[in-house]
């Protein structure tokens, strides 16, 4: 069966059918939305309750009339917060909530309000969904993997928590992980998430937002090429080498927005298989290469060459520039600023070309700790 999200915005539904369209199309058959506009909150929950609705997807601004020229006196926010309320006492099952607002009232209304945010798993913008493929590509399969996720937390999770499971149990059914994974995942991480297990909302978004949308634990295949010293590009067999690793490839909850690999899994790869005693990571790029190569005897695989072309830049790639995607040792980077950081993230690290040019702006700012150096760092890596 597909999975079915009711749709709250005060626009008609002529309005806003080629954007539903837009999201239903790259889903391949799995999602159906249906729309209504604004009417009571109660008469919300019961609609959703009575046609036994996957999830919500609910506008922000909610002020115009609806076809029998009633109006509403609340925001998407408060509506969510009624049904969130609603889903804790146990009056509706648990369910994911989207925000799908235009992108100026994200900045007015959404963005200045702290509170609102953790009411929704996520928050999409109507002009980029429906101008932009890419984007409306990814808001399907975030739509669709929310109900799943939150299905498999309700039908498997919370049965565990009843019965006292322990971390590795509790947990397994949205990550599908093994014991060796789990032995190796920070244990900060772990206890916190079990902790949330009860919580459904809390565990998802926990998942999504700080592991899978996250560095650390897990690294997508950008993270992965530079943890070990690889031009994917200039590369032919890169993708024969990800074939390789492909025992080492997450397949948890939110897996199918993009490939991702379990980092302490790769590690264990590398010391099951490289004959020496040095730790991947203090390595240069070429050295990685040309151990890969004995392992795994592929040998058109090329080391990333360093931007900075004066000899001053270290060659032991761990990170990648948030802005520019640049392949950087942490020495060599400027730590950029990231709300709420958890423990077990990796740091987020700016290029200092990119910083003195400015083009981290304004969606990324230096950290303090980094600020006093942009320019010193700036200076060496291109020789003044």
């Amino acid at each position: 069966m597909p999975i079915r999200f009711l749709y709250v915005d005060d626009d008609k539904v002529e309005q806003l059918q080629p954007l539903i369209d837009e999201i239903i199309f790259y889903s391949e058959g799995m999602l159906e939305i249906e729309h209504i506009q604004v009417c009571s909150m109660q008469t919300v929950k019961c609609k959703f309750l009575d046609e036994c609705f996957d999830g919500l997807i609910i506008d922000q601004k909610l002020d115009a009339a609806n076809e029998l020229n009633e109006t509403v006196d609340y925001w998407g926010t408060s509506l969510a917060q009624n049904l969130r309320t609603e889903m804790i006492g146990g009056g509706i099952p648990t369910s994911p909530i989207v925000l799908l607002s235009n992108e100026d009232v994200f900045v007015k209304y959404y963005n200045t309000d702290e509170s609102a945010h953790n009411l929704f798993d996520f928050t999409l913008g109507k002009t980029k969904v429906s101008r932009n493929t890419k984007y409306a590509q990814q808001a399907s399969r975030v739509i669709v993997a929310l109900a799943n996720a939150y299905q498999v937390a309700r039908e498997q999770t919370l049965p565990l928590v009843d019965t006292g499971g322990k971390p590795f149990d509790l947990l397994e059914p949205l990550l599908k992980w093994d014991q060796s994974i789990f032995e190796y995942t920070d244990k900060r991480f772990v206890e916190y998430a079990s902790s949330k297990s009860a919580d459904v909302h809390t565990l998802v978004s926990l998942i999504l937002n700080s592991l899978v949308r996250s560095a650390g634990i897990l690294v997508t295949e950008e993270m992965l090429a530079t943890k070990l010293g690889i031009d994917i590009q200039a590369s032919a067999d890169w993708n024969n080498l990800k074939l390789s690793l492909e025992p080492y490839k997450y397949v948890g909850a939110f897996s199918n927005l993009k490939d991702r690999w379990w980092m302490s899994r790769i590690e264990d790869w590398w010391y099951d298989n490289y004959e020496g005693s040095q730790v991947i990571r203090g390595l240069t790029a070429n050295e990685r290469v040309v151990a890969i190569k004995e392992i795994t005897t592929l040998e058109n695989l090329v080391a990333i060459t360093p931007k900075y072309q004066n000899g001053k830049q270290s060659e032991k790639y761990w990170v990648n520039c948030i802005v520019s995607s640049t392949p950087l040792d942490p020495y060599d980077a400027l730590i950029a600023n990231k709300v709420d950081l958890k423990p077990w993230e990796e740091l987020l690290y700016l290029d200092a070309e990119t910083v003195f040019n400015r083009e981290h702006s304004p969606d990324f700012t230096v950290h303090s700790d980094s600020q006093k150096k942009v320019k010193s760092l700036y200076r060496r890596l291109t020789d003044g």
